[in-house]
């Protein structure tokens, strides 16, 4: 059963269609925290949040995707929604509903 549970799960899955943003790119600052150099390439508010994010299709998702690339999955009931980690990657938060609940996916 709980191999047909993940089949049908996997099934589900939706991924994230997301526009990559792309920030202006300044030379990094530079920080000492405890000994250590810390790199700030972007500033805080630089990286866009995701509001109202569009989802493919399983058979969609299946020919843009890997069988194996990482998903970060939201499940409630018989709602399931998939966000890609490379799109979160490029935004880090996504904002969104599921079974009309406000969520929040960051990464």
């Amino acid at each position: 059963m709980r191999s047909r549970n993940v089949f049908i799960l996997s099934a589900l899955l939706l991924t994230i269609l997301a526009v990559s943003a792309t920030a202006q790119q300044a030379k990094p600052e530079e920080t000492e925290v405890h000994g250590h150099t810390m790199f700030t390439l972007l500033k805080p508010g630089e990286i866009p949040a995701i509001f109202e994010p569009a989802f493919l299709t399983v058979g969609e998702a299946k020919t843009r995707y890997y069988d194996d690339e990482p998903l970060l999955v939201v499940h409630d009931g018989d709602s399931v929604k998939g966000y890609s980690t490379w799109h979160l990657d490029h935004h880090e938060v996504v904002n969104d509903y599921i079974n009309g609940k406000a969520i929040t996916v960051t990464w």
